[in-house]
């Protein structure tokens, strides 16, 4: 599915809790359309149905985690920019990549921000 240029950008937000989902939500709902999902599993369907310009996951979910919402996207040869954003830092720094940044979950999203900016300038 392609996008109009002119269509707003969009941003799938992986976590199971609702608080972060709804502070990333409002944080960068100005710049982004942004698309929620609770797990893995509900990230891979919002991954084709909304087809997002980058993707804000955390590692530890029910159903399926990070680690596994990204195996499946090499799996299936999918770029998208993902930034992960956890608590668990040590565990996430192992699956950083090219299109895979990594940031440490805080309400302060100075870093976040930086990450998003960096993977999903403002022209893409």
């Amino acid at each position: 599915m392609i996008r109009d240029n002119a269509e707003r950008r969009r941003l799938l937000v992986i976590d199971d809790d609702p608080a972060w989902r709804s502070l990333y939500r409002l944080e960068f709902g100005d710049r982004f359309e942004v698309v929620e999902a609770s797990d893995g599993r509900e990230g891979l369907a919002q991954l084709e149905a909304a087809v997002p310009d980058l993707v804000i996951l955390d590692l530890n979910m029910p159903r399926m985690d990070g680690a596994g919402f990204l195996a499946c996207l090499d799996t299936r040869g999918v770029s998208t920019p993902v930034i992960v954003c956890s608590a668990l830092e040590s565990e996430a720094r192992r699956l950083a990549g090219p299109t895979v940044r990594v940031v440490p979950k805080s309400p302060d999203l100075t870093e976040l921000s930086l990450a998003i900016v960096n993977l999903a300038p403002a022209g893409r």
